[in-house]
């Protein structure tokens, strides 16, 4: 995986990333147990008494929370995200995961791209929303960024009268005086739809049920090219708002809404294996300050590259990403764990150092490289059908978190 694989960036929708920023990785579970019995191997290269967890836990714990209602909602908001569909099932040449992937409940703007100042005021009734974006390359000036999101409302009044306020309230568009314009789709004239020329971006709101479905293109290098070379503007993609429209409603079908009056009944750990996440510290900020799950499917949204991601996960049987201090992934069985450690953790910016005391199957590394966001170091380890992750600014704390979460499976017994 890329470094950085766990920051999921929350609460925020748009995209034009600046910078090769690393993508996130996150979580939820489909069904399947919660405890693994430990593997002889690993009990010859592990010495829970020699282990420096400082202080984390080192045993299992049932997950809490300080905020039931916003906790519900990001839970609604994961289960949005694992039906939402990828940017390349949407047009396959965007290839690449774009950075804003994003379960959100309080939207604001993202990169000023996004008039979002009243939103509040524009879409009462808003529970949560999922957003997911691609590109065609790492380089964000090459082809075009798309971002689709759905977002879900108390009612269908309520998600009709926000995808008209929203529409109205447009984008940040300030390009010498320009505004944006108002376009209509034949094939979805419930849409709401602007346009700017000179920006070359256009922005779809469409309201299906308790949905607004969300779509955004931001076609980079048409505006490079047409502002070096004094070209004319490219027409608005109107198909491809169309098609986005159409894939991402027909996956809806597949997704019921909870009703207001049983979000807070929504488990918290469906299948018993967010307790075996190291827990996030009081206070901190690491990764947005997420928790959660994610099935395989939502956990593409948060990667690199889906496509190469979405093998690996076949074959080792990947159906849960449990998002904590670090990340908890769950494959098929303790051979599909190696390989995904082996196969799913590599970057050549990537230099390797000793793993910590007492746990000789650590793989550390230290990261060099040009991405300013990325956690300096990083450790991952395997233990049953599991695979654990954790990043760090400092490498003591980066070797206590992995040695705490290596106890957890561990004493799980």
């Amino acid at each position: 995986m890329r470094h950085g694989f766990g920051r999921l960036r929350s609460a925020r929708i748009g995209v034009r990333a600046a910078g090769a920023l690393a993508l996130a990785i996150s979580v939820l579970m489909t069904g399947g147990c919660g405890s693994e019995a430990p593997a002889a191997a690993h009990e010859k290269s592990a010495d829970l008494n020699k282990l420096d967890t400082g202080n984390y836990p080192t045993k299992a714990q049932d997950p809490t929370t300080t905020d039931p209602a916003k906790r519900a909602r990001l839970i609604e908001g994961l289960r949005l995200g694992n039906i939402v569909p990828l940017a390349s099932e949407i047009d396959q040449t965007l290839t690449r995961n774009a950075p804003a992937t994003n379960v959100f409940v309080e939207p604001n703007s993202y990169d000023g791209l996004l008039n979002v100042d009243h939103f509040a005021e524009d879409a009462p009734g808003f529970v949560v929303g999922f957003a997911t974006s691609g590109r065609p390359s790492k380089d964000p000036f090459l082809g075009y960024t798309l971002t689709n999101a759905v977002m879900i409302f108390d009612s269908e009044a309520a998600a009709t009268s926000a995808s008209t306020a929203l529409a109205r309230r447009g984008l940040y568009l300030t390009y010498d005086g320009e505004e944006f314009g108002p376009l209509q789709s034949t094939q979805h004239p419930t849409a709401q739809i602007v346009w700017t020329a000179t920006e070359q971006r256009l922005a779809s709101w469409y309201p299906t049920g308790k949905f607004v479905i969300f779509s955004m293109f931001d076609q980079n290098e048409n505006r490079v090219v047409e502002s070096s070379f004094h070209l004319a503007p490219e027409p608005a993609p109107l198909a491809l708002a169309d098609k986005a429209i159409d894939i991402t409603a027909d996956r809806l079908k597949n997704f019921q809404p909870t009703p207001l009056d049983k979000l807070a009944g929504l488990p918290l750990d469906p299948d018993g294996t967010l307790r075996l996440t190291l827990p996030r510290p009081s206070g901190d900020q690491t990764a947005n300050a997420f928790t959660g799950n994610l099935d395989q499917h939502g956990a593409l949204h948060t990667v690199g590259e889906p496509g190469r991601y979405k093998a690996l996960f076949d074959k080792t049987g990947v159906d849960s990403f449990i998002y904590g201090a670090g990340i908890l992934v769950r494959t098929k069985d303790e051979t599909s764990a190696q390989i995904f450690l082996d196969e799913g953790f590599t970057s050549r910016f990537q230099q390797r150092i000793d793993p910590p005391a007492g746990l000789s199957t650590a793989r550390c590394v230290k990261y060099h490289g040009p991405d300013e966001h990325a956690a300096p170091f990083t450790c991952n380890v395997s233990f049953g059908r599991f695979v654990a992750t954790v990043w760090s600014q400092q490498q003591q704390d980066a070797y206590q978190r992995i040695s705490a979460q290596y106890a957890i499976l561990a004493n799980n017994k």
